[in-house]
């Protein structure tokens, strides 16, 4: 077991450098887009955003974006079950009850899930350029969302137990 936590963790090491800090990664991707960010790493975007974001682009860093998104087809199972590996031996290292643990695993997965339907929407948005789907960049922002959220939930978990176990002790 502590052999896949650690190829997992070794696996999200490797593409967190590739994402954030090679000449192919964000960084790059900001620089195409006049210094704005990727819209899969802000918490939510409007159809305008996504559409003029595009523009912005051009054909070069439309490309470029799509490559990214391909690979971050990969990136959201490998952080997702390393999250999931981790809730649950700290819920069997804490003790935790079968609902904490539940939750705490559960978390992950949902991040991770609603990574890959935000991916797939985003290369729906870019396949159909210039033809535009407002529906599917708002799914696609809201599944950002989600990610986003249950991604900080499965890191708050551990404390909010851990917190909550301190005051019981108190009262």
């Amino acid at each position: 077991m502590m052999t896949v936590v650690f190829a997992l963790g070794a696996v999200t090491l490797a593409f967190l450098i590739l994402f954030w800090l090679s000449p192919i990664g964000a960084p790059a991707l900001t620089r195409l887009g006049n210094g704005k960010p990727s819209p899969d790493l802000t918490f939510g975007y409007s159809p305008e955003d996504i559409y003029r974001l595009l523009e912005v682009y051009g054909q070069h860093g439309i490309a470029h974006w799509r490559r990214l998104l391909l690979l971050d087809m990969i990136f959201p199972g490998v952080y997702g079950a390393l999250l999931a590996l981790l809730a649950n031996r700290w819920a069997m290292w804490v003790d935790a009850s079968p609902a904490w643990r539940t939750v705490a695993i559960t978390c992950p997965i949902i991040s991770a899930a609603a990574d890959y339907f935000e991916n797939i929407l985003l290369l729906c948005v870019i396949a159909s350029v210039p033809k535009k789907i407002p529906f599917a960049v708002t799914a696609a922002s809201a599944f950002t969302r989600i990610k986003f959220a249950f991604f900080v939930a499965a890191l708050v978990i551990p404390s909010a137990h851990w917190g909550l176990t301190q005051l019981s002790r108190l009262v």
